[in-house]
Order: C-alpha cells, then sequence, then structure tokens
C-alpha cells in the first residue's frame, strides 16, 4: 500500500506525543492504582504463607527441617535458610524484634517481601524473597510496554482505516469516470492506467495544436493563389472588352471550385484525424473494392494504362474510408504516371499488403516520408496546377493509422521505375465473424 508521505509524518508525530502524553498522565493514574493493588495482594500473600509455615512448623515432628526448607524451596521457588540470630547477619533492629517474638511465630518484612521465623536463642529460619506471580505482578512489570503496544496498535488501525477509506473513495471515483479500464484491476493498475490515458491525452491534445497550427498556415498558403486568380479576374473585369468577360467569369468560377474544393478537403482530413472517431468495420472484398475504386478513377486518366494484380481476399475495415485511401493513391498515381500504373494484392502471414507502382519520375531519395504531411510537395511537377491541393497523400497515411496499419514509399527499385507505395494492414478477420460482407 502506497502512503502518502506527509500523512505518515503526521502519523509518526502524533504517535510520538500521544505515547509522551501516556507517560506523564496514564502511567501516574493508572500505574499507581495497579501498584497499591499490587502492594495488597503482595502483603496478603506474605501473611498467608507465615501462617501455613507457621502451623508447619508448629506440628509435631513429622518432617526435619531440612526436608521443610527444601519443601517450601520447591513450592514457593525462594530460599529458605536457617540463619545464626546474631549481629554478624542481622542488625540490632531485627534482633530486638526477633527477642520479641515467640518461638516459630513470623516476622513479616513487607519491604523485602521476606518471612522470619525463630526458631530458638540461636537459629531463625528466614524464606524469601516471596513474590505472588498473579496478574497485578504482570501488570506491573509490563505495563508500559503494553500501554505502549495498545496505543500504537490502535493508531496503526486508525491510520490502516482512513488509508482503506480513502482508497475506496478513490475507486468509486475511478468508476464513475468515464474512461473505460481494463478488468480485473486493483486501484494501483486503475491509477497508472488513468495516467496513461492522461498522457495519451494530453499528447494526442499537443499533436492536434501542431496539426491545427500547421494546417492554418497551409490553408493560408494554399489560398493565396485562387484569391490571387479571383482578384485578378476582379480587377479585369472593369475594363475587359465583352469577349474577354466569359474567359473572367470562367476564371472566378474556377478558382471558387478549387477553393470549395480545398475547404471539402481540409473538413475531410479533420474528421479522418480525429481519434475520438472510430472505422465502422465490416467485412471487405478486397478486390472488389479495389476493381471498383480502379473503375472509377481510370476515366479521369485516359493516357494511362491501370493494371490490376489481385487476390480475393477478405479484410475487416471501414468501407467509405478504404475507398477513400485506394481513390487518393489511384490519383496520385494516375497524375504522375507517363503510362502505367500497377495495382497489386497479396496476402501474407497476419496482414495483406497493397502495393500502388507507376512509371513517372518516382520520388527523390531520403524525402519519402515528407509526402505524407499536409500541403507537401517536393518539386514544381507535384504543385498544385498538376491537381489536388496537397491533402491526398496526408489523408492516406491517416486513414492507414486508424486501421493500426503502416504506409510508406518503397526505396527498392520496380519494373516501372517510378514510385511504389505500399500499405501493410493487419489481418484479424475471421469469416466466422458476425459482420456481413459488404462485397
Amino acid at each position: 500500500m502506497q502512503v502518502n508521505v506527509l500523512r505518515l509524518s503526521a502519523f509518526i508525530a502524533l504517535t510520538i506525543v500521544l505515547n509522551s502524553v501516556l507517560a506523564l498522565t496514564v502511567r501516574h493514574t493508572l500505574l499507581v492504582e495497579i501498584e497499591t493493588r499490587y502492594i495488597e495482594t503482595q502483603n496478603q500473600f506474605l501473611d498467608e504463607v507465615g501462617a501455613r509455615v507457621q502451623t508447619e512448623l508448629a506440628r509435631p515432628a513429622q518432617i526435619s527441617l531440612s526436608e521443610l526448607q527444601m519443601s517450601l524451596e520447591a513450592r514457593y521457588d525462594t530460599q529458605a535458610l536457617v540463619v545464626r540470630r546474631n549481629a554478624d547477619f542481622y542488625s540490632q533492629s531485627q534482633l530486638s524484634e526477633f527477642t520479641e517474638l515467640k518461638e516459630q511465630q513470623a516476622l513479616v518484612d513487607y519491604l523485602n517481601a521476606t518471612l522470619y521465623f525463630v526458631l530458638n536463642d540461636y537459629e531463625v529460619l528466614e524464606i524469601g524473597p516471596l513474590v505472588d506471580q498473579d496478574v497485578y505482578y504482570y501488570l506491573v512489570d509490563w505495563f508500559d510496554w503494553l500501554m505502549s503496544a495498545f496505543l500504537n496498535l490502535f493508531l496503526l488501525l486508525v491510520f490502516w482505516y482512513l488509508n482503506v477509506k480513502e482508497r475506496n473513495v478513490l475507486a468509486e471515483r475511478l468508476a464513475q469516470m468515464p474512461v473505460s479500464l481494463s478488468q480485473p484491476q486493483d486501484l494501483n493498475s486503475s491509477l497508472q492506467q488513468l495516467s496513461q490515458l492522461v498522457n495519451a491525452q494530453l499528447n494526442e491534445g499537443e499533436a492536434r495544436i501542431t496539426l491545427q497550427r500547421d494546417l492554418l498556415h497551409g490553408v493560408a498558403h494554399e489560398f493565396r493563389s485562387p484569391m490571387a486568380r479571383m482578384q485578378f479576374a476582379l480587377d479585369m473585369l472593369e475594363d475587359a472588352e465583352e469577349e474577354e468577360r466569359a474567359a473572367l467569369h470562367t476564371s472566378l468560377n474556377q478558382s471558387l471550385q478549387d477553393l470549395e474544393g480545398l475547404v471539402s478537403e481540409l473538413l475531410y482530413y479533420a474528421r479522418v484525424k480525429d481519434n475520438s472517431v472510430k472505422p465502422k468495420q465490416v467485412v471487405l472484398q478486397m478486390g472488389s473494392v479495389l476493381q471498383e475504386t480502379l473503375d472509377k478513377v481510370a476515366p479521369f486518366y485516359p493516357q494511362v494504362d491501370f493494371e490490376l494484380d489481385v487476390q480475393e481476399i477478405h479484410w475487416e475495415g471501414d468501407e467509405a474510408l478504404v475507398k477513400r485511401l485506394f481513390t487518393n493513391l489511384l490519383r496520385n498515381a494516375g497524375r504522375f504516371a507517363r503510362e502505367r500504373v500497377r495495382v497489386e494484392l497479396r496476402e501474407l502471414p497476419g496482414e495483406l499488403v497493397v502495393r500502388v507502382i507507376d512509371d513517372g519520375i518516382g520520388i527523390p531519395p531520403g524525402k519519402q516520408a515528407r509526402i505524407f504531411e499536409p500541403f507537401t510537395r517536393l518539386d514544381p511537377s507535384r504543385s498544385r496546377d498538376s491537381g489536388g491541393c496537397g491533402l491526398g497523400l496526408a489523408i492516406v497515411q491517416s486513414i492507414v493509422s486508424k486501421h493500426h496499419g503502416t504506409v510508406c514509399v518503397s526505396e527498392e527499385s520496380t519494373e516501372l521505375g517510378g514510385a511504389c507505395f505500399e500499405i501493410r494492414l493487419p489481418k484479424c478477420v475471421s469469416m466466422d465473424s458476425a459482420t456481413i460482407p459488404v462485397h
């Protein structure tokens, strides 16, 4: 269990204070009461033992004195000694007290827990120290440790309860959050997952800010050309002859169409880049999808011969996005091809591979990754004047990423000698899927 350092420090400080208070108050109240009870029971015990031994000594001699000594030592776990009654062993006050006693009468020394029995004028039976090991004896002996243990145990239980309560409240709040956490899980793993989600959201937010900034710069740049043509046409209309007005109107309409197309592409690109929108998964017959897309694109490039070499493969993905993906790739290839474009579809273990190859000028080495950035054109032949608005391949990459695939420009030389776009998509669909094939 992870514990807040500040809370742990406060707990330690509270423990020290309460232990000090315990030592100054409880020890001087409860301990005094226990010690008083112990002294009373101890004195009573000495009186009882004294009376019992005195009775045994008064009986007719059934056992010898030495046997009685051993019996007393074994019974009370102490010493029973016969000591000479003189100043070498006892003080004058004790000797005076012995003088006042009758033979076999007990003298109780409560302070030293010892019994004295006068045997005769020369000897004394000394028994002690005698300790009554009852509950008060152990309480007095272990009082400080017991009180400290009980107090610290209580504080630990309170500390544990507060932590468990806080963890439960935190777990309830986590369960109510609008995020999906894997099951089963404990609080630590939930917090770790939540931290990962927050970091992912922060990274995604930063990526969106960067994307918006780049898009704004790109839009400002892309708008300049049609806006400049429109401004030029408007300026010319004032002084243009009747015959020239028709051409200027045509230029204005074309510029407006270019702006409309650019805005549409920007909106589509923004939707594709939105990670909160998930693809609609259906089972597709990829050969049929490629053929359908090719049939729509080929008429725009009558000078190009499109070749299709595909296998009939079932794959799960978003139909509309996949068609847009192949449309952009085929239009890009048709725009820059000289005479031929070849499309290949192959199935490999765990993935399918689509390759679109043209016989154009290709992509300069080392610049293959840049062409997937928005509004990127590497040379004048790939400009707005040749068609498009610079977002086609950026849309391709975004769609492929949504399907957890990869797209790149192969650096290997091809038969046609131009650019070779290679897409790899993970194949995770079986024919037992609940979705229905589209084609």
